[in-house]
């Protein structure tokens, strides 16, 4: 059976086409934080300001992890695709070790990012049966929390498609559903994206005008530069959003025939990543909110909810069921992209080491994340928390740091692979970057993460530790935002169902297997 897996997959698991194999990468990179996530962190982080920031880490982080992630991929030139052998393949066991952590961040982001595909599925077929037209803002924040209580039956039905989709191979499934998916979500996103800059003042009340929703968004506040939260919050959206330390791009990287021109599809798909965001995330949700229901209503509602409670009132006032159904299948298409992408990561670690077949592996990979986000499902907002801030940020996180050692102690031969892995070699720029600005940027998420100071205000934070000798902490700092979620029983059952699991890979991935 091990051999007719390896045979399989030597003979049909490639990429058929580099276009195919790009959009699948920025199929992985884009998902909802684009759309509903990085217009509120710019507005509350120096609006326009922000963007300074955000290009920098780009520059030191975004592109450099993504190139080290897709050399990682390449070592057998796609003889393995498990994360864990790829990058045995670097430093065993170590390798082997880091690589289960990939696996972990994808599992657990993957079984409570089922539950968000769902609320984007849910919604629209809601939107096109017309039960999201006609809703006030007061009906759209009840139909909201009607509609939570039945989510969980349709992260079933997502992951049926999911699990539907990654059994395929990857030519007929994942590749073509990215060839489909990726250009109709660029061209229903340009296209209310170009409408929302044309709305002008439509609502009654003083603040309904789109222009003052561009203006809150995008007018700079230079003097936040000099805030170090601000440019936590840039970096940390920029690592976050690309999808670094999920596995992804070493998975994908694996499919490809050769590893010539690799480097170039990472960085397209950093720049089709940053276009989604800055281009339309930041032109559609709050500009639409603050043209029909006010700016207040935008601060009000800042973050996931505003996509959820508010736009289908706005959504109706302005283009009604067409329009509302357009957005929510944006928002599906780039939600399930995204995990589809943490899917074919568990399912190539079962495949290569357990020997399963194609099929099983998808289904099994299916199974766990349900499995997994039982406790998401049933237990809500504190256990989702609990799995984003483990999952979703300690181990990316560690993910990223022990890619950046392997990248390193791969010495000669990986700098030889990540400039033949390009059109040209790299310049001296890169290499001083990669060296030592990349680690520098990993370490500043981790402490500002960890050691996130109340109201964020840093100066005061160290004034005080230097006088005091203590430190203020924050509510959101990662020790004391882990310990609140455990608060409930649904949320201790899911760290215990997070640490088991863990063990699980960690085992599996240690075991010795040729």
């Amino acid at each position: 059976m091990a051999l007719e897996v390896r045979l399989y997959f030597c003979l049909v698991e490639r990429w058929g086409s580099r276009l195919g194999a790009l959009l699948a990468l920025i199929g992985g990179a884009v998902g909802l934080g684009n759309f509903l996530r990085f217009p509120f962190q710019a507005a509350k982080y120096g609006g326009g300001a922000f963007l300074v920031p955000y290009l920098v880490a780009l520059v030191v982080l975004a592109l450099p992890m993504v190139w080290i992630e897709m050399v990682l991929g390449r070592p057998g030139e796609g003889q393995a695709h498990s994360i864990t052998r790829l990058f045995g393949r670097w430093h065993s066991p170590v390798g082997r070790l880091i690589g289960s952590w990939g696996v972990y961040a994808s599992l657990v982001v993957g079984s409570y990012y089922a539950l968000l595909t769902a609320w984007t599925l849910g919604y629209t077929l809601q939107a096109l049966l017309g039960l999201l037209s006609g809703l006030t803002p007061e009906t759209a924040q009840k139909h909201w929390i009607t509609f939570q209580g039945t989510a969980h039956y349709w992260a079933l039905g997502v992951l049926l498609l999911l699990g539907l989709s990654m059994a395929l191979p990857i030519q007929k499934g994942l590749e073509k559903i990215s060839l489909y998916a990726m250009p109709m979500l660029f061209i229903l996103g340009l296209g209310i994206a170009v409408g929302a800059l044309f709305l002008g003042k439509v609502g009654a009340c003083p603040t309904c005008d789109s222009r003052i929703g561009l203006r809150y968004l995008y007018t700079p506040r230079w003097e936040a530069l000099l805030n170090p939260s601000v440019w936590l919050a840039a970096v940390g959206q920029v690592f976050f959003s690309v999808g670094i330390g999920f596995a992804m791009y070493p998975v994908y990287a694996s499919y490809y025939a050769s590893a010539a021109g690799i480097r170039k599809a990472g960085s397209q798909t950093v720049i089709a990543n940053t276009l989604a965001e800055v281009g339309l995330g930041g032109l559609i949700v709050v500009p639409v909110t603050t043209a029909f229901l006010g700016l207040e209503t935008v601060q009000t509602k800042a973050g996931f909810g505003l996509g959820f409670e508010v736009m289908p009132a706005a959504l109706s006032q302005w283009g009604g069921r067409p329009l509302i159904t357009a957005w929510y299948f944006l928002l599906f298409l780039a939600a399930f992209s995204s995990l589809i992408a943490m899917g074919i990561v568990v399912r190539s670690f079962l495949l290569d080491e357990m020997a399963l077949s194609p099929v099983k592996a998808s289904w099994l990979s299916t199974g766990l994340m349900g499995v997994v986000g039982v406790p998401v499902y049933m237990g809500g907002e504190k256990v989702l928390s609990l799995y984003d801030l483990w999952g979703g940020t300690v181990f990316l996180i560690a993910v990223a740091a022990g890619e950046w050692w392997l990248f390193g102690r791969g010495g000669k031969m990986a700098w030889e692979l990540l400039n033949q892995a390009g059109n040209r070699p790299l310049g001296s720029f890169w290499r001083v970057v990669i060296r030592y600005l990349t680690p520098l940027m990993l370490g500043f998420i981790l402490v500002g993460s960890f050691f996130t100071p109340v109201e964020g205000d840093w100066g005061r934070a160290l004034r005080t530790f230097i006088e005091a000798g203590e430190w203020p902490w924050s509510e959101n700092a990662l020790p004391l935002a882990l310990w609140a979620c455990l608060q409930s029983g649904w949320a201790v059952a899911g760290g215990i169902v997070l640490l088991i699991v863990l063990a699980f890979l960690i085992t599996l991935a240690l075991r010795a297997r040729t």
